[in-house]
């Protein structure tokens, strides 16, 4: 007996059991073994029993060929010795023994009881996209103090909506690579609550900052904020896409995280930030009640830019 294994990658795609010899691979469906892949022929591969009593793998005149992986060379037969690899087409083909020991059973992070998972449930993807639809209509809306632009209210709820969609589809042809299935679901409810994050953050910063008169500081923690929700987003995507137990993955997303914000934010720690010719400042009106920490003073302000016209006149000398 011998198995032989169809693979992608490392990963092995499939399994089939060889009991009877001679037995046939190949496209056509008379075969033992029969391949999805448009390179491999009709009648490509043909197994054999020697006298000796070995297994004997030989090409039956295919049109593209069979060939040895290490070192990489066509071949008409090889005698089969445990894990010999061939390449058909764009097929990979590996032979098992009945004796190869297979490596240990990883511990499961899922519950004993199979349930769906949180981000498939049916209606959270259109429950979180149409929030994330709502929220982005409503801060185009609050952040204006123009006339009521109707068209800037629909592009700002049909951007989100394609973005969406689109992101949702790259990540399910990925998880359809990977792992067989496309779960566009879990994906579009992952990435429509990851733009409802990105959406709210700066209304609530807005509101964090106005309360409690963090002035500048407040924005390295709208950088947290946005590199959490970015790690939050990328984590379970990349659950949908890849094996990895969590610590592995967790580790992976950080790194990358880390480094995303570290080149955002580089002009600004090299002390290269460039100059900007808009007003920073908040474009919502609150009311006082929010104030949760007095404001500096009038005084307290004209202290603190009594240097600045030393600057500027220091400046206008160097030019």
């Amino acid at each position: 007996m011998v198995f032989l294994e169809v693979l992608e990658g490392d990963t092995v795609q499939a399994r089939h059991r060889l009991e009877r010899f001679p037995a046939t691979v190949g496209r056509g469906y008379t075969n033992d073994v029969i391949l999805d892949d448009p390179k491999v022929s009709a009648n490509h591969l043909r197994i054999e029993r020697t006298e000796g009593g070995g297994l004997l793998v030989r090409d039956v005149g295919s049109r593209n060929g069979t060939f040895r992986l290490e070192p990489w060379a066509p071949l008409a037969e090889l005698m089969l010795t445990p894990g010999a690899r061939v390449a058909v087409g764009d097929t990979v083909l590996r032979f098992r023994g009945q004796s190869h020991a297979v490596e240990t059973t990883w511990v499961s992070e899922a519950p004993v009881v199979v349930r769906r998972r949180f981000f498939e449930q049916p209606q959270l993807f259109m429950v979180a996209l149409a929030a994330a639809l709502v929220a982005s209509a409503l801060s185009e809306y609050l952040t204006s103090y123009d006339k009521t632009d109707w068209g800037e209210l629909v592009y700002a709820v049909l951007l989100p909506a394609a973005i969406s969609l689109f992101w949702a589809g790259a990540w399910s042809i990925a998880s359809r690579i990977a792992r067989r299935q496309f779960y566009f679901r879990a994906h579009g409810a992952i990435g429509s609550l990851s733009l409802l994050g990105f959406v709210c953050v700066p209304g609530f910063l807005t509101v964090l900052g106005f309360s409690f008169s963090l002035g500048t500081s407040i924005q390295w923690l709208g950088l947290l904020g946005y590199l959490v929700l970015m790690a939050w987003g990328l984590f379970w995507h990349m659950r949908y896409v890849t094996r990895w137990d969590s610590r592995r993955l967790g580790a992976v997303v950080g790194v990358v995280v880390l480094g995303f914000g570290t080149l955002v934010q580089a002009q600004e720690l090299l002390g290269n930030e460039g100059f900007s010719t808009e007003l920073d400042f908040p474009r919502t009106l609150l009311p006082s009640s929010l104030r949760l920490v007095p404001a500096s003073t009038l005084e307290e302000f004209f202290q603190e830019t009594a240097g600045l016209q030393e600057q500027v006149d220091t400046l206008a000398k160097e030019e």
